[in-house]
């Protein structure tokens, strides 16, 4: 059980909860290592563009572009005139790879998900399990002291849950609410 515990201002996590984020950091960071560095390249493009860094930067290279082709340069160093057809071209160029480095981002985020889906399922039925037992336990040192088990549900609680069929109902109850 992870337990916060304050001393003062500052709040630290037990021993247990320090070393469970440990344990996912350096999973992730082993995980950043085997990266090529194409991955690690686009991962940095990916991220940098959904940032306001990228879009004032895109403003103003943009904004120059056109200011350079309109006036501000010499008649013989413009290259792009009105309408700005080669800004066009670039700009249609840039957003097909930029597209493409956010996707290749965003898979990579999709797959870091869905192994922490994977990993928070197998904790939570390692606890169900777990707790099912303690159920069980509960209800036989009951019934050794002789104590009534008041709650209507520790018998249907402390059973073994089937994560087969619970899949499967809900499997079923999700293509009777797409029809």
């Amino acid at each position: 059980m992870t337990t916060l515990i304050r001393s003062g201002t500052n709040a630290r996590y037990s021993d247990t909860a320090t070393r469970n984020i440990e344990s996912i950091l350096k999973l992730e960071k082993e995980d950043q290592k085997e990266l090529s560095p194409y991955h690690r390249v686009s991962h940095a493009i990916g991220w940098f563009v959904g940032t306001m860094y990228f879009v004032v930067f895109e403003c103003a290279m943009v904004l120059g572009w056109i200011a350079f082709n309109v006036g501000l340069a010499p008649a013989h160093w413009t290259f792009d005139p009105h309408p700005f057809p080669l800004l066009a071209v670039v700009l249609g160029l840039e957003a097909v790879l930029l597209t493409s480095f956010v996707l290749i981002r965003q898979n990579a985020i999709d797959r870091t998900s869905e192994r922490r889906n994977h990993l928070d399922l197998q904790i939570n039925l390692l606890a169900e399990e777990e707790a099912t037992k303690v159920l069980r336990m509960l209800g036989e040192i009951a019934a050794r002291l002789n104590l009534p088990v008041r709650d209507p549900d520790h018998k249907g609680l402390s059973q073994d849950t089937h994560v087969e069929s619970i899949a499967r109902d809900l499997r079923a109850r999700e293509k009777k609410e797409a029809e």
